[in-house]
């Protein structure tokens, strides 16, 4: 790389009136990564540390700063599972602009997936859904790295993959892990944020270190008895997943959890929204 990257950058560089704010396209990044032997991901993070938005990124303006972008793209999240609340998870956070994402999953795509996984698709079925997610995301969020973890997380490799990162979203399916991942994630210092999804109803909550909350909730011994008895459908999964989206950016934004020690019950057959505390 030169000795200075944003002056090669500026060459490239449009102004934008209308939002005030210097902005380079997807190709003339491209270009620059290119020659300076830079990925993707990384040239997004010398632009927006020069006060330059990329071109794919530019509509989070003025919702985000462009400090608050730079926070995004130097960021790292530990996304554990990629079905019904992951695969939505995966996109949201991926195309916020979080630099750095592990998925982890060890199942496969069946055809039971298709009302409500965003990932899953008929000719997918039988892949594994970790690198499915990483591959979407590889097409539609260029400028944000995605490692797929294509094996299930436990107590033997969790420390590992809890190794750098800001915050856990747990997207798992489950209950029965659940508890597994918060005492590891404490242990680590790292905050999570949690939902789960019966029929129409979408329950979501997050937890700093050594704090309770919504994995008081995780009680029981069957992981899908809800599930049997509710069905699980795509709002509330969608609903759920972009409510842990929003609650792990803000925290990597601001440092704050808006939902830790509480739990947001959703309920779209009524359209009742109901925020309890659970510390």
């Amino acid at each position: 790389m030169s000795a200075d990257p944003g002056a090669a950058l500026a060459a490239l560089a449009v102004h934008d009136p209308e939002r005030g704010v210097r902005t380079v396209g997807l190709e003339g990044l491209q270009a620059f990564c290119l020659e300076h032997g830079l990925s993707l991901p990384q040239g997004a993070r010398v632009a927006v540390n020069q006060a330059l938005m990329p071109l794919p990124l530019l509509k989070n303006l003025h919702a985000l700063s462009m400090a608050d972008q730079a926070k995004l793209l130097h960021a790292s999240v530990l996304l554990v599972g990629a079905g019904g609340l992951g695969g939505y998870a995966l996109e949201l956070l991926s195309r916020f602009g979080v630099g750095r994402i592990t998925v982890a999953d060890g199942d496969v795509f069946e055809e039971s997936n298709l009302n409500r996984q965003l990932l899953s698709s008929a000719d997918n079925l039988g892949q594994n859904k970790a690198r499915a997610g990483a591959k979407r995301a590889s097409r539609t969020s260029p400028l944000v790295s995605v490692e797929a973890l294509d094996f299930f997380l436990d107590e033997s490799n969790l420390c590992a993959a809890l190794g750098d990162v800001d915050i856990v979203v747990d997207a798992l399916g489950g209950i029965r892990f659940r508890r597994a991942l918060r005492v590891a994630a404490s242990q680590a210092g790292v905050p999570v944020v949690g939902a789960a999804v019966a029929g129409w109803t979408a329950l979501v909550g997050s937890e700093l270190p050594g704090q309770t909350g919504i994995s008081t909730m995780w009680t029981g011994s069957d992981a899908r008895d809800a599930e049997r008895v509710l069905g699980s459908l795509a709002p509330a999964a969608c609903l759920a997943a972009s409510l842990q989206a929003a609650e792990a950016v803000q925290y990597l934004i601001t440092g704050d959890l808006r939902l830790a020690g509480r739990m947001l019950h959703a309920d779209l057959s009524s359209f009742a929204f109901t925020l309890y505390d659970l510390a």
